[in-house]
């Protein structure tokens, strides 16, 4: 059995006025035999939120290059993970957004990536062992998609064995903020 330890860091939102001083995270261990809906309910429970919304995890290569989309299972439509791009677009996103210190490889990988996109995958039949991820790599998850509370997710640590009892919180720093700013519960 597999371990693994995850830094979810929770990304500013400045619609939702959450623009904190210091990181806002948590460290979760979660068994390999776990799916990312399993994931996702810890990362839910770990930020005190209260309102299930829909999801998505994106996983990323070491490059940051997202390579699939894995989304909450009433979205799951078996589509493309995400909208295919002619050369144009390609072209003006990687002048843009990947540095020019980015090997030719990694451009290519997303050049092909984008203009090939993968299928979409069902978060909820997806094992985090069957992503076959190593400490390279991230995941990005997004949690209620009008209100976009992104996460920036990092590997501390895959090791053999299992946690004491499912998914664990064995670390938090920062003040989660609420769901709903400026709302009460």
């Amino acid at each position: 059995m597999t371990t693994y330890r995850f830094r979810v860091l929770l990304l500013p939102n400045p619609p939702l006025d959450f623009e904190s001083d210091t990181e806002v995270y948590r460290e979760i261990e979660i068994d390999g035999s776990s799916t990312l809906a399993d994931l996702h309910e810890a990362i839910f429970d770990a930020f005190d939120r209260y309102d299930s919304h829909a999801y998505e995890f994106l996983t990323r290569d070491e490059h940051g290059i997202a390579t699939r989309s894995y989304v909450h299972p009433q979205l799951y439509s078996g589509d493309e993970s995400w909208p295919p791009m002619d050369d144009d677009e390609i072209d003006r996103f990687l002048e843009h957004a990947i540095p020019d210190s980015e090997p030719e490889e990694a451009r290519e990988r997303f050049r092909e990536l984008r203009k090939y996109p993968p299928e979409e995958g069902n978060a909820a039949e997806i094992t985090i062992d069957e992503l076959e991820l190593d400490q390279s790599q991230t995941l990005f998850y997004e949690f209620d998609l009008g209100d976009g509370w992104e996460h920036h997710i990092e590997i501390e640590e895959i090791r053999e064995g299992s946690p004491d009892d499912g998914p664990v919180v064995v670390e938090k720093q920062g003040e989660a903020p609420p769901q709903y700013p400026g709302r009460s519960r």
